[in-house]
């Protein structure tokens, strides 16, 4: 085998990412878009030691769950990884994947915002052209359209794209509840696009104009939301998470909230304990987290800016929501040690998710849930309850 060569297929089995796989005299090969068993004509593109990759040339025969691919940018975008195959199967593919790697049943949480979900994007910008840098290479991909957009932030692209966009790095638009944030990346602030109808500018990081920060409301909770606020990008979906982790937590007297970001989970929480604390490295998040707690005038919970690593004290529950690297061997010590009736571990990544849960050796896997924070993309979110041996 060499990479050209050309065969005719028929696919075995498909991945959790969107590819379909076959077998050449017992050689895997991986083939992006392929569904099992479809029959399909091949060029091979690329070779490893372990399998090879393939693009499709033809399909033969075509499997009753692919479906029409309305983007036109699906194959040289790079950030989707289902648009051609059924909502359904893409979430089938995850959940097999994750019963696989955790060895249990995964509870699915069910969403139906597949498109058309994400409050917030990042644009970047080259040579005056706006659009997505393609997963793998890096090269731009100038776009006009984008199914996964809140359709404000699709119209507000287009306005963007009239202007000139020289001295221009990147631009972030999020929109929530109804209103535009814009932050510019720029070489200087001499720029044209200062003038975009917005209601909320800024310009690297700089307050320019409109109202300071936005306001999102979650089951009656405000989160102020700056720039730079980490929030996530489907509402949906983050309810949905909320709500397991709340019914996961329970009730008490104390709760951690390490990694709390700009304090969402923790003030969710607000009623089910006491007393919450709430640590996070990142000092603007903790601003940010401190006028939330303004904003729903919460008198229990308090935010401390502070590396996880440093956490000390004793809490009857803890919640965790690192980032995609997961936990540190100093938190993994801590939380072995701290005695906490019960762990709520959030995570964007399962093979983390899945090496940390080894490594917490005094805890167990009560249950776990999954839920498509990113449909139509090759992510997939966990929330998962872990318990003390012995309680």
């Amino acid at each position: 085998m060499k990479i050209g060569d050309k065969y005719k297929i028929k696919i075995i089995d498909e991945d959790n990412i969107g590819n379909g796989i076959a077998k050449i005299d017992n050689f895997v090969i991986f083939i992006k878009s392929a569904l099992k068993d479809e029959e399909i004509e091949i060029e091979i593109i690329k070779i490893n030691k372990h399998y090879a990759v393939g693009k499709i040339l033809n399909i033969i025969f075509k499997s009753n769950k692919r479906i029409d691919v309305e983007c036109k940018y699906y194959d040289i975008c790079g950030g989707c990884n289902f648009l051609h195959t059924t909502y359904s199967n893409e979430i089938n593919n995850k959940i097999n994947y994750l019963e696989k790697l955790f060895n249990t049943k995964i509870n699915y949480l069910i969403n139906n915002n597949e498109l058309y979900y994400r409050n917030k994007v990042t644009f970047h910008v080259l040579n005056g052209k706006l659009g997505y840098f393609n997963d793998k290479t890096h090269n731009l991909c100038e776009i006009d359209y984008c199914y996964l957009l809140n359709p404000k932030i699709n119209l507000k692209l287009n306005e963007i794209k009239k202007y000139n966009l020289d001295n221009i790095n990147e631009i972030m638009i999020r929109c929530i509840s109804d209103k535009i944030m814009i932050n510019i990346s720029a070489n200087n602030e001499n720029i044209d696009l200062k003038n975009i109808d917005c209601d909320c500018l800024y310009i690297n990081n700089k307050y320019i104009k409109g109202e300071e920060y936005l306001v999102d409301t979650i089951d009656n909770i405000k989160y102020s939301i700056y720039p730079n606020s980490f929030y996530q990008v489907n509402n949906e979906v983050m309810k949905l998470i909320y709500d397991k982790a709340k019914s996961y937590i329970g009730f008490g007297d104390t709760l951690l909230d390490l990694y709390c970001g700009t304090g969402t989970i923790g003030i969710y929480l607000k009623d089910n304990f006491k007393h919450i604390t709430g640590l996070e490295i990142n000092s603007t998040s903790i601003e940010n987290a401190n006028i939330n707690l303004k904003l729903n005038n919460i008198n229990n919970i308090e935010f401390i800016n502070d590396d996880a690593k440093n956490i000390k004290g004793s809490y009857d529950a803890i919640i965790v929501d690192p980032p995609r690297s997961g936990l540190s061997n100093d938190v993994i010590e801590y939380l072995n040690n701290s005695n906490s009736n019960k762990i709520v571990y959030i995570s964007c990544n399962p093979n983390t998710l899945k090496r940390d849960i080894d490594k917490l050796d005094n805890y167990i896997l009560d249950d776990i849930s999954a839920a498509s924070m990113f449909p139509r993309t090759k992510h997939i979110e966990c929330v998962c309850k872990l318990v003390i041996k012995g309680e």
